[in-house]
Parts: C-alpha cells; structure tokens; sequence
C-alpha cells in the first residue's frame, strides 16, 4: 500500500482535487482561517484581474455562501470541494477546512486561507513544512496539463518565505509553468523574466521577516507598558476596556487598548478569593460565579462562545471544575516543573516570586499576581524564526536546542486598581496580600507531575492497548440499541482494568442530549443531571476476548478472500459523506453549456434570417455567406448538445447507483500481520506496540457493541489497502462474554465454550486462556458433556474432535448440531460433511486420545523414499531397503500395508501396497479415481479418523481422495486444509494438559 499516488500527491488531497485536466491554475490566499470578509476581498481582487477569462467570470458569479466552508452543501451544488489540513500530507493534523478547490472549463480555482510563513506540517524525518507550499507543489504535480498558475498583483499572495518560494518557483521552471502576477506573465525561460521572477520573490522573502519584527516588537511593548493588547472577553476577570461617553475602546500611546478595573468586582474577587483559600471545591465556586452571574456582577469570558454561561456547567463536575479554575489560572499553563514544597512555603512567608520560582510557574500564577501586585507576567510567543532574537532589549527564551521560535517574557507597568464612590483606590480588589498567597499557594499544590502517556493517550509510550479507538455513535428511539423513547441514545466505550490487572472495556449510554456540551461533546464522565455512572453501564468485556476474536474473524474473512470456492462480502470504501456529490459539477457545467447555446441558437437563426433576406434580394453570395456561417453556428450548438448529453447521462448512471466492474487486489499481508500481532496482544493482556496499535486505529472503524443475552456482539469495518490506491471494507462482526453479568469468579457458560471452540473452531488451549482456566477444567465441566448431549459419545470421536487440527471441522459439526437443535432445515450436503457426521456421531468408533494418535512423521519418509522417481513409483523398492533407509525394522514396514491393531485403542489404517507377488517390495499406493488413474499416488499422509474411516491413512494430493471404491469413497473429496502434516506429540501426556497432535516437523 502506498499512501501517494505516482505523481506524489497525499492519496486524499488527490481525490479531492478531481481528474480534471485545467490548463490555467487560480490561487487567492489569506492568511487567516475562517476570515470571510478578507478572503473574499482576495476573491474580489482577482476576479477584477483576470475576469476576462470566461471561465473566471463564471465562478465569480458564485454566490459567497458557497465559499463559506459551514455550508459545504451550497458549494457542493457550484462543484466546490473542501480541503483540510489532514488532507495535504500524512503527518499532517487537522479536519478544519482551510482551502477550496473548484475545476471549471480550463480553470481550477483554489481558495486558500493559511499563512505562507507558518511550518503548519511538523514531521520527524526533515524540516517542516508549510500547509500553502504543499498544496501548491501538489497543484502542480497533479495537474499535468497546467500551463500557467495565476496569483493577484501582490507577490506575497504567492509566498512570503525565501526557502518556498524558491521551491515552488524550480517546480514551475522544470514544468515549464509561466507564473502570472496581476496579468503580468513571467516564463522563466526567458533569461530577463527570470531576473525579473528573482526581484519579486527579493521582495516577499524580505516582506515577512521586516513586517513579522515590527508587529510582535510593537506589540511586546504594549505587554512592556501595561496595555491590555487582549480582545475584552480574553483579559482577566476585574478589568475591561476603558472605553470613552460612546461605549468605543480607547487607545493611548504605546499602550494601545487600556486595561481599566471594575469596581463591582471588589465584592467577587473577596468571596471567591475567600472560599479559594479555604478549600471550597471548584464545584461550589461554580455555584458561587453563577449566583453573582445572576446578579448581573461577572459574565462569563469565553471567546469561543459567545453565549457561554456558569450557570450552564452546574451538575457537570468537570465542567464546573474547568469553568471555576480558569478565573484563577489559565487553563494551558501549567509548569514544567513543579515547585517544591519548601518554595511554595517561602512564597507564603512573603518573598519575591521573581527569586523563588521560575517563569513558567510565575505565568502559571499570573492571574492571582496581578491580584495582588498590579503587576501582569505575560508571555509573548515569537514568531519571528531564528535564534538569539532580541525585541526591545528583551531577548527570547528557546524551550530546547530545536525551538527555532521561542517566547518572551515580560512583566507589565501596574494595571489600575478599581476605586470606590469616593474616588478612592482598592488594592488587590479589597482582598488581603496573605489571601491572595494563599490561593496561588494552593493553585501550586493541586499540580501534579505530566504523567506518560497511556492508554489512548500512548503517543509516544512504547506499548498501549491494540484496540483503544472507539468513537461514540448513536441509536435512533425504536432502533437496536435503544434506551430512550423520547430521543437518540449515545453509546461509547471506556477502558477499565479490574482489580487482578486484566484489561476491561465498559460499554457507556446516556442521552443524546447529556452529550452535547457547549462547543464539544462531553466526556464519559457526565449522564445527566442527578444521574451516576454505575446506572450507565451496560455492559463490561474482556479487551483480551475482543482483541481475539477479532483477529479470528479478520483471519476468517481473509481466508475467504483468497479461497476461490467462497464468496467474501468485499466492498470499496466510499469517499467521506462530507465529499461533494459530483453530480452537482456535472449540473453546474450542463447550466453553463445551456446558457452558452442560447444566444449561439439566435444566432444562426439571425444567420439564416439573413441568408434569407440575401437571396430574396438576388444577393446569391452574400446568401451563402450568412448560411455558412449559420452552419458554423449550428455545428457548436450540436456540439453543446452532445456535451450535454453525456453529462446527463453520467448524472443518470451515478443516480441509478450502477458499480462499474473494477479489478483490484486487495493487500492482506496487512491483514495477516493484524491477524498475528492481535494474537499476541491478547496473550499480553491486551498491550501492543504503540505503532501497531496506530496501524489498528487506522484499519479498523465503525465500531458498533450491543448486549445479547449473557453476552456482547461486536461489529466493525476493516480497510484492506488495494493495490491501486484506496481501501476495500471488510465487515466484521463476533460475539463475546459480557462479564458485568457473571456472579463472582464463575466458569464461562457452555454456549460461551461452545461458541470459541466448535463455532468459531479456536483451539482449546487458546480459549482456555481466554477464559482464564485450565484445559482439565473446559473439557471435564463444559466440552465433553456437550458433547455426549450432542451425539458424540465415543471417547476416541470426542478426544479427536477436540484435537482436531482443522478448525472448520468442530465448525461444521457445530452448524450440524445447532440446526439439529432448533429444528431448521438442513442445507444440501457434501460427500465430505456426511462423512464427518457419520464419523463422529459413530459410538462404536474406536481410536485414540487425540486427532492423530500415532508418529507419521518416518511413514511419510517412507512415501517420499517410495516416490521420488518414476521407476521406483511404478516398481517400489524391497521392504529392506526401505527399512534400513529409515531405520525402521522390515515387520514395521510391512505393517504399513496391512491393517494392524494398535495398543492406542484404534486400527492402524493402509499407508502402502505390495509392489509384486512375492510381497518382497513396496511401494506407494496408486489413485484409483478418474484421470488421476495410472498417473498419481495417494502419497500424502493424513491420519484422522474420518480419512481412517476408508482403511486408508493417505489421500492423493491432487484430487484429495482416498484409494477406497466402495460406498461414497470415490466421491468423498476432503478439503485442501487436509493436505497439512500432523503427527502425534509422542510419549506419555493427556489431552487435559497439552494439544496430542502437532504439526509435523517435516
């Protein structure tokens, strides 16, 4: 699998920019997300400019909610389709839009807003990356047929870093792409369009760094002397805006806006300050803010929403926590590291800050400072790249030997205390210098250190749980699932780990409403008002269970892939629902055609009209003149026509949802390596390495869980890479126990047992394992009762079947006996699947402990011996000869063709025939059976019971029969899974305390 297409565009952006083949490439940026206004004057600009081009002047006609990426549906209808950053590059991260692409006639229109400065892609194997290069450099070599990129007038449109520029600049000389500012055409292979081309890009490079240093220069000097250069609702609580009569925000000096305190925050700052320093829980000064909220004393400052509110977060423990702890403290502050106990002691005996602690816990407590002092710590973050930056005389501090930015720190002029009626000033907002100590002190000792990432959080940690990516969905009232008549009910899934250690999931439900937080969807830590998470619990299951059975049926669904008798349920990933319909382009470019052929159909009619007039005037060459032309006319008006007539008709197609047949291959070595490396987690208690958990975030989505009885049923979608890009879906799905409803430590129930070895043919150890008991336990307690119950009574016929090194054969008794069960009609059956039932159900059947009770690793030496050329396939070799080559007597030998009694409790099948008369040589034993007759030998050994049934231990590998004619023998195939080589493990043993069959070593 490869994540670039052979162009080396990120396989999603490639998608998304179309199969289009423009000529002429349109690109206006503006350096802020989300900025409407600025990025239609961009629009604007450049329409003005190259509005000639009938193609431009078509998508200037698009209305401006079209470009507004909260409405992608209006876009979507004019062929407009939106790019997020995750979508320029594989490291990159981010699903906010930040550019829009639309292809019209020869145009394709790009619509970006990121700045051309900032390293938006952060990547471990080179230099970093800005979002707007990328996307230029993947323009270009995804388009072929360009032949010119177009930007407005101003250069810096294009790129205002030297290092991109010249990247993008080398990129169009090699493709031969003139580069067009403001209508000025630049084709770089004309020595003085080149130099010109080098001059602007003098002028962008140097643009950035200048402008960059006058901006943060100009603002540090504000923080310097003690201007609020904050929007209102992101200064502290206590100060505003000082504003003039007209309500308007003043501005002086170098100042800029001025911080000015409000005097009804006295009352506030002492209660909360108060009950802060005497241990209130956040929770309770919650309910403190959102009583003086409703007073009208404080409104809530969230500059992300607007009509945010205290009251909003009470019954919400983390959200009244978070709300409650940001008037105190900024949220994204917290130190490095953390002061000791004995400097926070000094900090309440009355010292400095400045000499106790460093700056990153002194903007911690910048807040409770400015209380107190007057005085705000701020931090500046540099923007300016490069090292040993100086901005006012203050130099800039580097967080390592890689920071190529920095920040500054800096401690403003006094901020004005609010006064009284009398005009007189209230320090510190009337609280006591010790209070406020106080609360800062235990602002320090709620800190904790950064704990290393674990769980879904092991972004860096060298293991983590394989399977930890579980998204929230919700079911509609009525539907599986469930729990609310009124409204949706929304599931997710949380980790535990019990108190042995062993990895549990939960399975969560609430309303859909008790979800939905101000700006995001609460976490699983709140159902409701007045309700507890123990009530929401549904369901508890073993990550180890589910990490197996996963890998079974992934390993299963793959088998299918690749066996030609089975037909697998294989589906090609659809592209995201917020992809546009490509039917919109298509009706958008069938209106543009419609209005071409109007005025063309007039003016052959004007054409003939006058051919008309002409002839009527005996004017026969000015006749044929005007009919010319109108057969010119009607030639473009047919052409339309037909233009229009296959866009319908693949309007038509894409509506009627007819697939095209399409070739591919699906790539399952990624599977088999899922396959392999789930196993392995469940034997580990569910812990993986962090990349292979990352691979199993990727390739496995669509969880869904719901309770079914005593247990849990699962389903998921996994993506198998195809070999020509994009993913093919594999549906999955599987059962397992719900644990929260076993009492105690009690055994597994029988249909779970059932279920892991006979219906999803595990083997025994490994579903022991899984259930955490011993093999003695499984088969005296719950294996071999069931299956007297079910018919199979012969010691020999139960100790095989739980043996059996063939999963599909417990499978397929377990389809037997369950439709036995339930009185179902039986499906049309095979030679083979009698066999089997006839085999296993038979109570005289007599064999051994275990599928293969005896050492066939030295008699298939001996078939090996006996067929490697054709002499000695057709003639054999003399019992001796093949006794001394393996080191066997001549009577051993000689048992291999006659039936012999075994002290193992069953009858020692036929391996070899007699080769003459004399019986002196042996030799393999010939394929009686259709065109393998006189050709083939059935010389592959496979000692079961239900091949032993026919008298023979051998099957021709080719046609997968036994040598036996009589009965249904000749119609009997087994299986290619039959063609593996088992032996016995030999010895002394039980069945209780190993596996007695094992793969041969040879």
């Amino acid at each position: 699998m490869t994540l670039y297409t052979a162009r080396k565009v990120y396989n999603p952006l490639a998608t998304k920019l179309g199969a289009g083949r423009p000529t002429s490439g349109h690109l206006i940026r503006f350096s802020l997300v989300g900025d409407a206004g600025g990025s239609a004057a961009q629009r604007d600009s450049h329409f003005s400019i190259y509005g000639d081009d009938p193609d431009i002047a078509a998508i200037s006609q698009f209305p401006d909610a079209a470009w507004d990426p909260a409405q992608p549906d209006v876009g979507a209808m004019h062929g407009i389709t939106w790019i997020t950053m995750a979508d320029l590059h594989h490291d990159a991260t981010g699903h906010e839009p930040i550019a829009a692409v639309v292809c019209v006639g020869d145009v394709v229109f790009l619509n970006i807003t990121l700045s051309s400065t900032i390293k938006h892609i952060v990547r471990l194997d080179g230099e970093d990356l800005n979002g707007v290069t990328v996307l230029v450099m993947s323009l270009l070599n995804h388009f072929p047929t360009l032949r010119e990129v177009c930007w407005a007038d101003d250069v810096t449109r294009a790129g205002r870093d030297r290092a991109d520029w010249s990247t993008i600049t080398n990129k169009c000389k090699i493709r031969d792409v003139t580069m067009v500012f403001g209508g000025q055409r630049y084709d770089q292979s004309i020595p003085g369009d080149e130099l010109a081309l080098g001059a602007l890009g003098l002028v962008g490079g140097s643009d950035d760094p200048n402008r960059r240093r006058r901006m943060t220069g100009k603002r540090l000097m504000k923080y310097k002397a003690g201007g609020a250069a904050l929007a209102e609702r992101q200064m502290p609580y206590g100060w505003c805006h000082k504003k003039d009569k007209h309500g308007r925000s003043v501005q002086e000096g170098n100042r800029g806006l001025v911080p000015e305190a409000q005097p009804e925050m006295a009352a506030v700052y002492a209660s909360l300050y108060q009950a802060h320093a005497d241990d209130e829980t956040y929770q309770d000064i919650t309910a403190r803010l959102a009583a003086y909220e409703a007073e009208g004393l404080i409104v809530r400052r969230d500059h992300t929403d607007l009509d945010n509110t205290f009251a909003r977060t009470l019954g919400d423990d983390n959200a009244s926590y978070g709300a409650a702890k940001s008037f105190f403290c900024r949220s994204d502050s917290n130190p490095r590291v953390i002061p000791s106990d004995l400097d926070i002691a000094r900090y309440l005996e009355g010292e400095d800050p400045a000499e106790v602690f460093d700056a990153d816990v002194r903007f911690f407590i910048a807040k409770v400072e400015l209380v107190r002092t007057g005085r705000y710590f701020r931090r500046l973050n540099n923007d300016i790249r490069g090292r040993n930056i100086v901005l006012d005389g203050i130099p800039a501090t580097y967080r390592d030997d890689l920071d190529e930015y920095g920040y500054f720190d800096v401690i403003s002029a006094p901020w004005e205390w609010p006064t009284d009626d009398q005009g007189n000033e209230i320090p510190r907002f009337g609280v006591p210098d010790r209070v406020c100590r106080q609360v800062a002190a235990r602002l320090l000792r709620e800190l904790r250190a950064p704990k290393a990432p674990t769980g879904g959080q092991a972004h860096h940690a060298p293991t983590r749980r394989a399977l930890q990516c579980f998204t929230s969905w919700l079911t509609a009232p009525g539907t599986l699932g469930a729990k609310y008549d009124d409204e949706a009910t929304q599931w997710g899934v949380q980790a535990r780990v019990n108190n042995s250690g062993r990895a549990n999931l939960v399975l969560l439900f609430r309303r859909q409403s008790a979800g939905e937080g101000s700006r995001y969807e609460r976490g699983w830590s709140y159902f409701g008002s007045g309700e507890t998470k123990p009530d929401h619990i549904d369901a508890t299951f073993s990550l180890t269970e589910l990490e197996a059975s996963v890998a079974h049926h992934l390993d299963r669904g793959v088998q299918q892939l690749l066996d030609p008798s089975s037909i697998a349920h294989l589906t090609e990933a659809q592209h995201r629902s917020d992809d546009p319909d490509p039917t919109a382009t298509w009706r958008h470019q069938i209106t543009l055609k419609l209005s071409d052929k109007k005025p063309l159909e007039d003016e052959a009619k004007g054409h003939r009209t006058m051919a008309a007039i002409s002839a009527g005037a005996g004017d026969e060459a000015e006749a044929r003149a005007y009919a010319t032309q109108a057969a010119e006319v009607a030639a473009k008006v047919v052409a339309l026509d037909a233009d229009i007539a296959r866009l319908e008709a693949k309007i038509s197609k894409h509506e009627s949802g007819t697939p095209s047949l399409r070739h591919d291959r699906a790539d399952v070595s990624v599977a088999v390596h899922l396959v392999a490396g789930l196993e392995s987690a469940a034997r580990n208690n569910g812990e993986s390495p962090a990349k292979f958990g990352t691979l199993c975030d990727e390739t496995f989505i669509d969880w869904r869980f719901h309770v079914d009885g005593e247990d849990v049923v699962w389903s998921c979608t996994a993506l198998l890479p195809l070999a020509t890009g994009g993913h093919a879906q594999l549906p999955l799905t599987g059962r397992i126990r719900n644990v929260r409803a076993r009492t105690g430590k009690s055994l597994a129930t029988t249909d779970t047992v059932v279920r892991y070895l006979f219906e999803e043919g595990r083997d025994l150890t490994a579903t022991a394992d899984l259930l955490q008991v011993t093999r003695e336990t499984l088969l005296k307690k719950r294996v071999m009762p069931w299956l007297v119950a079910n018919g199979v009574t012969a010691r020999g016929a139960k100790c095989a079947l739980v043996d059996h090194p063939i999963p599909e054969v417990r499978r397929e008794l377990h389809r037997w006996v369950t439709r036995a069960a339930d009185g179902s009609t039986q499906p049309s059956t095979s030679a083979y699947t009698e066999r089997l039932r006839s085999t296993y159900t038979d109570p005289d059947l007599s064999w051994g402990d275990a599928a293969v009770p005896d050492d066939t690793a030295w008699i298939a030496d001996a078939i090996r011996l006996l067929t490697a050329d054709t002499a000695t396939r057709r003639h054999g070799l003399p019992v001796l000869d093949v006794a001394l080559a393996l080191g066997k007597s001549e009577h051993e030998i000689r048992e291999l063709v006659k039936p012999q009694r075994r002290s193992a409790g069953f009858t020692r099948p036929v391996y070899l025939a007699y080769a003459n008369q004399a019986k002196t040589h042996v030799k393999a034993v010939p394929c009686p059976h259709g065109r393998c007759r006189g050709r083939r030998f059935a010389a592959h050994v496979s000692l079961l019971p239900e091949v032993a049934a026919s008298g023979y231990g051998v099957i021709c590998s080719h046609c997968r029969r036994t040598p036996a004619q009589d009965g249904a023998w000749p119609v009997t195939q087994f299986p290619s899974a039959y063609l593996g080589r088992w032996t016995s493990t030999g010895g002394s043993g039980s069945l209780r305390e190993a596996p007695r069959t094992i793969r041969s070593p040879r």
